[in-house]
């Protein structure tokens, strides 16, 4: 049965930090916008484009939160090993970030499907996958396949090729070549492991991110979730009680199969199942939330203006239940 400090866990998961480093206007503004752009297709249902945008929204202002959007937008597209890959670039770029526990359940999946391969070197170098660049050192690879892996140093490339079978580590070490440092190239492209979409300018230059009415429906929403949530929670707290006091009761009566304890306990495991439930629509609307606040355009547009006014959240919470009501139009 639930216990008070679940519900102080609960309450710690809904709270929403942030913090970024500095960017320019542009690259803020493109991240906005492929947010934007990696949101609408998510909610069409066209997963691997959203992939694609979150994947550039990353790249340009890169945060832990749009990373783990990427990786969800991979896994409905049913592309588990970029997921996977995925999943271990944010533990390694973010490792105390909230959103490495649902990263690592990625990752350890992929790791029963997938060859997991690390390389290591002993001078600072840059890894290549079959002649692409990575931007971790760790990733995952078909099994069966043979593959070409390459650490790029500041004077000359080593390579090994490879082959591994599912759920296999491979850990590649490459030791720098002999001799002086190569100039650098005229053209850095940068590391990316995939392609990504063309920047389309936005449609409206003044605009800075999202509306901030997407904002204000996630954030009502999360809100709607953490009461049920409560509620939920004080309930199971409650049937656990009135649980305790029946099974006292009855085995101080004699009693020898606990009738009225049996049904609360079947009660109070349903009211369980129904909480954990709420913890994870909670949580994922916390990060709805979140990215929604960083990539909104608090400077806004008139319309944006109209359409906070035209919303009318209400929510409500009392003995039987919570409920939660949004009227207006967008």
């Amino acid at each position: 049965m639930s216990r008070l400090s679940r519900l102080g866990v609960v309450a710690a998961a809904t709270i929403l930090t942030a913090s970024a480093a500095a960017q320019s206007a542009s690259d803020r503004q493109a991240a906005a916008d492929a947010f934007d752009r990696g949101s609408a297709a998510y909610l069409e249902g066209d997963y691997p484009a959203a992939a694609r945008w979150f994947e550039m929204a990353n790249n340009l202002v890169p945060a832990a939160p749009v990373v783990l959007q990427a990786i969800r937008a991979h896994r409905r597209a049913g592309n588990e090993l970029r997921a996977g890959t995925l999943a271990l670039r944010l533990i390694g770029k973010w490792p105390d970030a909230p959103e490495v526990d649902e990263a690592q359940q990625v990752v350890d999946e992929a790791r029963e499907r997938f060859v997991y391969v690390e390389v290591t070197c002993d001078a600072e170098c840059t890894v290549e996958l079959d002649g692409a660049l990575m931007a971790h050192p760790a990733f995952f690879v078909e099994p069966g396949r043979e593959v070409t892996v390459g650490a790029v140093f500041d004077n000359g490339t080593r390579t090994q090729t490879m082959t591994g079978s599912a759920g296999e580590q491979r850990t590649l070490r490459f030791e720098r070549p002999e001799g002086p440092a190569l100039p650098p190239p005229e053209d850095d492209q940068g590391l990316d492991e995939e392609p990504s979409p063309t920047p389309v300018p936005p449609t409206e230059p003044e605009r800075g991110g999202i509306r901030p009415a997407l904002f204000v429906t996630s954030l009502v929403l999360t809100a709607g979730a953490g009461a049920l949530l409560i509620w939920s929670g004080l309930d199971t707290l409650a049937i656990n009680d009135d649980y305790e006091t029946a099974a006292r009761e009855e085995r101080t009566m004699g009693a020898l199969d606990f009738p009225r304890a049996s049904s609360l306990l079947d009660e109070g495991q349903r009211a369980e199942k129904r909480t954990n439930a709420l913890i994870g629509v909670t949580a994922g609307l916390a990060t709805v939330t979140l990215l929604a606040a960083i990539f909104t355009d608090w400077g806004g547009r008139e319309d944006s203006a109209e359409a906070r006014g035209r919303l009318r959240p209400s929510l409500g919470v009392g003995p039987a239940g919570a409920g939660l009501a949004l009227e207006g139009s967008f």
